[in-house]
């Protein structure tokens, strides 16, 4: 089993399902912070209510060097509102393990 070194969580709220992604990592990254030695993996896990309106290919910027593993799930939800538009509303789940770890 690997070790995980830290979880947080983090939600995000936009116009689009980028924007609210974008959002969810930097609130979870807010509350996170570690400090080690030791090269990391994060496992980002994005709850998108339309998987296919994310395109997870920026992802990786947020967390600099190092291996970076996005996943997307069915989640988060779309707020209609008055004007005919919708928020979108995503979860961030980050995990990270130190490299060389047990999986």
């Amino acid at each position: 089993m690997r070790q995980r070194l830290i979880v947080q969580m983090g939600m995000g709220v936009g116009a689009t399902a980028g924007q609210a992604a974008e959002r969810a990592i930097a609130a979870a990254q807010a509350r996170a912070v570690l400090h080690v030695d030791v090269d990391c993996a994060v496992h980002v896990t994005l709850g998108v209510p339309e998987a296919a309106d994310l395109d997870t290919s920026g992802v990786n910027h947020a967390f600099g060097a190092g291996e970076v593993e996005v996943r997307v799930v069915p989640g988060g939800m779309v707020v209609p509102q008055p004007c005919g538009s919708a928020l979108i509303m995503v979860s961030a789940a980050i995990e990270v393990f130190p490299l060389g770890s047990a999986d």
